[in-house]
C-alpha cells in the first residue's frame, strides 16, 4: 500500500493527516513550502519531524529515475521559499512581488542568495525593480519559460527519461503546456542557433545527478518568477538530483555576462505528489491578468503588440 494518497477535492494524505490542500494565495506558498536543512554527509532532508521516505526509484540498469516509475502517475511541485532564486533582505520600492516573511525562512533551507548579493549590471536591476512593480510575466500571457521557472510551473512538472532516444523530456503541466527536450547523446550545442524560449539543451550523468546545460535563448520569457533579467547570451548549468523518493533537488548556475558581472548559483527543492495530469487551457485558466497592472499603471494599452 502506497504511503501517500490523494485526498478527493485538494490534498495529499500521509497516515491520514492532510499535508497538502489548496488555501488562499496570500501567504499559501509560504504554508506549504517544505524547508530543507543539510544532512550528514552532504545529503539534504526535511526539516521537522522526520518521516521516512522510500529510496529514490532505479531502472532495471540501475539508473536513478527522475520522473515516475512505470505504471504509477505523480509529478513535482513547488520550490521552497519565495522569491524563487533569493531571498528578500532589501525589498524594492512598490514592489508586489510574493515573500516568504524572514522569520520564516528557517536556517538550513536549501541555500539562496540575498537580492543584495545579486550581481547585476546597472542596467539589469533597474530593469528588475521596474518588473517587481508590475509583474508582466510573459508566463501570464500563457508563453513559455525556461530554467528554474519552467520547471516550476502550477500544477506539477515530469521528468520522462526515453533512453532509446537518448533524450529526456520535461513536461510542464500549468502555464503555456509545453516541453523541454534535453539531448543525451553527446551533441554539442550547434554553432548556429536561433534564439528560443527554452533554448537548446544537452544533458550528461554525473553519477546520480543529471548535468544540463542551455544556450540559445531569446529574451522575451522570464527565467524566475520574479523577472530577473538575462540576455542572449545566457548559459544556465542544471543539476537535478532525486534526493529520494519524495524530494527532487535543483541547483543552478546563471552565467550571463550581458545582465550580470560574475555568475551566481541558487536552487531549491521539489516535493513528489501523486497527482494525476488533467486538462489546462492557459487562455481560460489565466485569473492573474490583474497582476500585469501592478503599482506603475493603472491601465495597460493593448493597442501595442508587446508590452514591458
Amino acid at each position: 500500500m502506497r504511503a501517500w494518497i490523494s485526498k478527493p477535492g485538494g490534498g495529499i494524505l500521509r497516515g491520514g493527516q492532510v499535508l497538502m490542500r489548496k488555501l488562499p494565495i496570500a501567504g499559501s506558498l509560504a504554508a506549504l513550502a517544505l524547508a530543507i536543512v543539510p544532512a550528514s554527509g552532504g545529503a539534504w532532508q526535511r526539516e521537522g519531524p522526520e518521516v521516512a521516505s522510500r529510496p529514490a526509484p532505479r531502472s532495471e540498469d540501475g539508473r536513478v529515475i527522475l520522473g515516475a516509475s512505470p505504471g504509477e502517475p505523480g509529478a513535482w511541485t513547488g520550490f521552497g521559499s519565495r522569491p524563487m532564486l533569493f531571498e528578500f533582505d532589501v525589498v524594492p520600492e512598490g514592489s508586489i512581488i510574493a515573500a516568504t516573511p524572514p522569520e520564516q525562512l528557517r536556517p538550513g533551507r536549501f541555500p539562496k542568495p540575498k537580492y543584495s548579493e545579486i550581481p547585476y549590471q546597472p542596467w539589469a536591476k533597474a530593469l528588475f525593480e521596474h518588473r517587481s512593480r508590475n509583474r508582466f510575466e510573459p508566463y501570464t500571457r500563457c508563453k513559455a519559460s525556461a530554467g528554474p521557472r519552467g520547471l516550476a510551473t502550477a500544477y506539477g512538472t515530469q521528468i520522462l527519461d526515453v533512453p532509446e532516444l537518448q533524450r529526456i523530456y520535461i513536461f510542464t503541466q500549468g502555464g503555456s503546456h509545453s516541453y523541454r527536450v534535453i539531448y543525451m547523446d553527446g551533441r554539442p550545442h550547434p554553432d548556429d542557433l536561433t534564439p528560443t524560449y527554452q533554448g537548446h539543451s544537452v544533458g550528461r550523468w554525473e553519477g546520480d545527478t543529471l548535468v544540463v546545460e542551455t544556450i540559445g535563448f531569446n529574451e522575451k520569457m522570464w527565467i524566475d518568477a520574479e523577472g530577473s533579467p538575462h540576455t542572449e547570451q545566457l548559459h544556465l548549468i542544471e543539476r537535478f538530483t532525486r534526493v529520494d523518493f519524495d524530494t527532487l533537488m535543483y541547483e543552478v548556475t546563471i552565467d550571463d555576462p550581458g545582465a550580470y558581472t560574475r555568475p551566481w548559483e541558487s536552487g531549491f527543492s521539489m516535493n513528489w505528489s501523486w497527482a494525476e495530469g488533467f486538462e489546462f487551457v492557459c487562455q481560460d485558466g489565466n485569473l492573474a491578468f490583474e497582476l500585469m497592472v501592478g503599482t506603475d499603471y493603472t491601465s495597460v494599452d493593448r493597442s501595442r503588440p508587446v508590452v514591458p
